[in-house]
Formats: structure tokens, C-alpha cells, sequence
């Protein structure tokens, strides 16, 4: 009999039970860990898991385990014990949904720094978890939610990337094809999206049905014929957030846990696909991908080169607050994002080499939460 593929969820936050509880619900031989810091949440949430499984009649391998990613070792020591074959990291200091509790005008002013300058607070968690994976010594495939598109040519200079990142840019290839096959009179089967999108314009999108000031790459291709000159693709992505909105923020997650399925099942499974995925073997930004025998390979839009990618993504990443990520690791951020974040939180840095990041992480928690107390006050 074969061995179960065995997938760790490290991280027991909202994205992460959500995922958990999907990849147990297959009939596919797997054994499925999730691990948190939190001993009642994560066994409440193993049991919620196996019980609807059940429920479904389904039979998974589901347990629990305990550590902090702040511990290194502990984490080491959780990671070689369950030996996974894929570990899906989602952790963060402080997810991307919570500014959005803020009182509706201090959101509104702290929303307009973009996503760049909190970068430490999902590079932070992330660096941990790989140097805890790297003391393991596991060969798994490692799959992370935090803000890919930035954190992973940032820890590519220590040699601490995960291999492949989930949501953002794939958030909105399933709108794009169901716009796309609805106008072609066609199934959403027939229709493949190749979307080239950095963070900030995959946030973008759904919301204002365009990349704004940056550049996006788009193919759509029919029956695998390329059918995007065919199209009015502007008038296509103006329909995103009209007739094909869709609910957002913390409920909407559900689309990034998808995402994340989309990337994480195939692995699981040992079987090819193509998906979109950001931080993709350490590359910036976010664009479509071959996976092949656990590998993976950019699968661009017709005609468009690996140095057109590049740049797409750069105006994105721009746009998102952050200017250059060095080839040491080091990140410089937009003066105009950072100068919000300096009028709202007090909080100021021009320039953030990766020893200097968990400083940076605990410093924006602690004025983040000044803030909070004093605008809700």
C-alpha cells in the first residue's frame, strides 16, 4: 500500500483552518497536519475538520500539533517529526484583512500606504518558519500565503524563499474566465486566462475593474487558441467588480483558500497543472505556472518574454509602496507610501536590511495598535 502524502498547514489563523479542513475532505490518501500555537484552537479545529468529514463520508488522517514560529528549534523538531511531503505556511504577524477594522476614515487614510510598507510583518513570520525548515532538513515543497510577490525575492538572497506562493495574482483568473467564457458563449472549461499581476494589481482588479498606474499582462486563449485580440479585454475586467463582484475581506478569504488549492492539491496529489501563483521560486510578482513533476515552470502569455514579466511586475510592486528589493535581501521603500505611513502611524523607515526586519515588525505592531486604540477611541 502506498504511504499517505502528508501535508503540514503551519499556521491555525483563519486562511489556514480554512484550507485544512478542504484538503481533508478527499478521497485521496492523505494525512493532513495542522499546527498552531494555540492548543484548544487547534485541536477544536482538527475535530471540527474530521467531524464534517466524516459527516461526508470521507475518512481522513487529520492530527494536531503545537509550536510557535518564533521557537526555531521547536518548529525544526514538529517539522522532522511529521516529515511532510508539502508544508503550506500560513502565518503572518498580522493579517492583511485587519486594517480594514479600523473606523472607516483612519482605513480609508492608512489603506492609501498600499500593501509594501508591512512587508515585515509577513517577512518576518515567513524567514522563521523557513530557517526552522531548513534545520529539518525536509525536502517538502514549501507553499506560503504571506504576501509572496515581495517576500520571496527579499529572502531569496539568504537562500530562505518557499518554492512557490498562492492567491493574489490567481484571486482573479476565475472572475477574468467567467467573464471571458460568458462573452465567447462558451463554458469556463474551454477558456485558459494567462494573467501577469503583482499584488497590487490583483487587489486592484476586483475592486476597480483595472491595473491603474501600473501594467498587467493578459492572455485569453479558446480551444488553446489565443483569443485576446478578439476581445475587449478593458471592457472585460470594468465587469469585475459589477455584475461579477463578489463578496471581500475577511469572508471572502474563502477565494484565497481556494487559491491556495489550487496550488497545494496538485502537490498533494503528485499530478501536473497549470495555475497562477506569486513568488514563484523566488521571482517577484505573480504570473501563470506549469507545475510538473513538482517543479515549476512560468507559462507567460503568448508572445511575452520572461523580461516583459519582470517588468509588469515592477510597476506593480511600485504601486504597491515598495521601490527596490537589493540582491542582498535589502528593501527600499516608496517615499510617498512610507510618508502615510508616517502621518498616520508615526512610522518611518526608508530603507530595511532583513536583519533589521523583526525591529521593523515589532515597532509597526506596537504603533498599529496606538493607533488603533487612539482612532477608535
Amino acid at each position: 500500500m502506498n504511504q499517505p502524502r502528508k501535508i503540514m498547514v503551519l499556521g491555525a489563523g483563519d486562511l489556514g483552518r480554512r484550507v485544512f479542513h478542504e484538503l481533508a475532505h478527499s478521497t485521496g490518501e492523505r494525512h493532513v497536519q495542522l499546527v498552531g500555537r494555540d492548543e484548544e484552537v487547534a485541536l477544536r479545529a482538527t475535530n471540527l475538520t474530521r467531524f464534517c468529514a466524516v459527516q461526508r463520508g470521507y475518512a481522513p488522517t487529520v492530527s494536531h500539533a503545537l509550536t510557535d514560529l518564533t521557537d526555531v528549534a521547536r518548529t525544526a523538531e514538529r517539522i522532522a517529526a511529521f516529515a511532510p511531503d508539502v508544508i503550506f505556511l500560513a502565518a503572518s504577524y498580522q493579517s492583511w484583512w485587519v486594517i480594514s477594522t479600523l473606523e472607516a476614515s483612519a482605513f480609508q487614510r492608512v489603506y492609501a500606504a498600499n500593501y509594501g510598507p508591512w512587508l515585515p510583518m509577513h517577512l518576518v513570520p515567513v524567514m522563521k518558519a523557513m530557517e526552522a525548515v531548513k534545520l529539518s532538513g525536509t525536502e517538502a515543497v514549501v507553499v506560503n500565503a504571506a504576501y509572496p510577490d515581495a517576500v520571496h525575492p527579499a529572502l531569496t538572497a539568504i537562500g530562505l524563499s518557499p518554492h512557490i506562493g498562492i492567491g493574489n495574482v490567481a484571486n482573479n483568473v476565475p472572475g477574468i474566465t467567467a467573464a471571458a467564457a460568458d462573452e465567447l458563449g462558451r463554458s469556463t472549461a474551454d477558456v485558459e486566462v494567462r494573467l501577469v499581476a503583482h499584488h497590487y494589481v490583483s487587489h486592484r482588479l476586483s475592486r476597480h475593474g483595472n491595473s491603474g498606474p501600473a501594467a498587467m499582462g493578459l492572455g485569453i486563449r479558446l480551444d488553446g487558441r489565443d483569443v485576446t485580440a478578439e476581445l475587449d479585454t478593458a471592457a472585460l475586467l470594468r465587469r469585475l467588480p459589477a455584475q461579477y463582484r463578489r463578496t471581500g475581506g475577511l469572508a471572502g478569504q474563502t477565494m484565497t483558500a481556494a487559491s491556495a488549492l489550487s496550488v497545494l492539491e496538485p502537490l498533494a496529489d503528485g499530478r501536473d497543472a497549470v495555475v497562477h501563483a506569486p513568488g514563484t521560486d523566488g521571482a517577484l510578482g505573480g504570473f501563470p505556472v506549469a507545475i510538473e513533476s513538482g517543479k515549476f515552470r512560468p507559462l507567460l502569455p503568448d508572445g511575452m518574454t520572461d523580461e516583459e514579466a519582470h517588468a509588469i511586475n515592477l510597476s506593480g510592486q511600485a504601486q504597491d509602496g515598495i521601490r527596490e528589493i537589493r540582491a542582498d535581501g535589502t528593501v527600499v521603500f516608496e517615499p510617498a507610501s512610507m510618508a502615510v505611513m508616517t502621518e498616520e502611524l508615526g512610522y518611518d523607515c526608508a530603507e530595511m536590511k532583513l536583519s533589521e526586519a523583526e525591529g521593523r515588525a515589532r515597532e509597526i505592531s506596537e504603533r498599529f495598535a496606538a493607533y488603533r486604540a487612539r482612532t477608535t477611541g
